[in-house]
């Protein structure tokens, strides 16, 4: 009663129209549960067809004295929690501070991207945002480029660059750190960089300036996806200009500097997925010291 000819997207096309047609997913999944017990999805899918993920009860029929039925209790929906401390929004505020904007004028053009300051006013960013000490001179920091809660304007701090006092780079790792003309240590802080462990399944929050826009922060479906000694791969949002972003874990520490996104192949693999990708913080401090 099933067409089998074809290639595998079709094969398998045909087969859930069957089951779906005859009422047999839940069987077709189970037989797919003997050989692959523990995948995701074939749990989250069995999950939903045991849970009654509804409003909940009505708690004026509920005795308060009975038992509650487990159907109605809370749970951790994911193979991981999700759930954090509120004072994860104060630290997060907090590191966002040395998040700053780069502008680089060109001829009819502004080239924009991202980077954020570290301890001795080291300001980090990407190879292919700040190339050379050329380009540093050129390009000017600005910090505090973002929205009041109000939703009006703040007025940004510029800083120059010193590359004459520290410069360091490399084309390979994409990264560049410069020193910053002034004290911006003073006024917006550091974040540390010290050598981290991401693994995929970890959850990373860019702050950025995505089309050199004002300061936002990606903070839904943060999967990490691959993570080895020398990149993380996620799906955190990003757009041209967040070139140079801090990645942050869950206790905003500085885990990779963000460097490109696209269709990218997973090393070991041999087919290309939508992702970004950042150079492992690792790799920068190796770099730079």
């Amino acid at each position: 009663m099933i067409n089998f000819e074809g290639g595998p997207l079709t094969m398998w096309t045909n087969i859930l129209r069957y089951v779906m047609n005859n009422q047999k997913t839940d069987q077709l999944v189970d037989a797919i549960l003997v050989q692959h017990p523990d995948n995701p999805y074939l749990m989250a899918y069995k999950e939903e067809v045991l849970q009654d993920y509804n409003l909940g009860p009505d708690i004026k029929k509920i005795a308060w004295n009975d038992d509650v039925d487990v159907r109605t209790q809370e749970k951790i929906t994911g193979m991981a929690s999700t759930l954090l401390p509120i004072r994860f929004l104060a630290l997060g505020l907090t590191a966002a501070k040395s998040v700053a904007r780069v502008t680089i004028p060109g001829e009819g053009f502004i080239e924009v991207g991202s980077g954020f300051l570290t301890e001795h006013n080291l300001f980090i960013t990407n190879n292919h945002v700040l190339s050379d000490p050329a380009v540093a001179a050129k390009a000017t920091i600005e910090f505090n480029y973002e929205e009041s809660v109000s939703g009006l304007p703040v007025l940004p701090t510029p800083f120059r660059l010193d590359p004459s006092a520290y410069f360091k780079t490399s084309g390979p790792d994409d990264f560049t750190a410069v020193k910053i003309a002034g004290d911006a240590n003073a006024k917006f802080g550091s974040l540390s960089l010290k050598r981290t462990q991401v693994k995929s399944g970890d959850f990373v929050n860019i702050i950025q300036h995505p089309g050199g826009r004002f300061k936002q922060i990606g903070l839904y479906h943060n999967v990490v996806t691959f993570a080895n000694d020398d990149i993380v791969q996620y799906l955190t949002d990003t757009e041209p200009g967040s070139s140079g972003s801090p990645v942050f874990n869950s206790n905003w520490e500085v885990v990779a500097l963000h460097h490109t996104g696209g269709m990218l192949l997973e090393p070991g693999l041999k087919r290309k997925m939508l992702r970004n990708e950042g150079i492992s913080i690792n790799r920068i401090i190796e770099g730079i010291s």
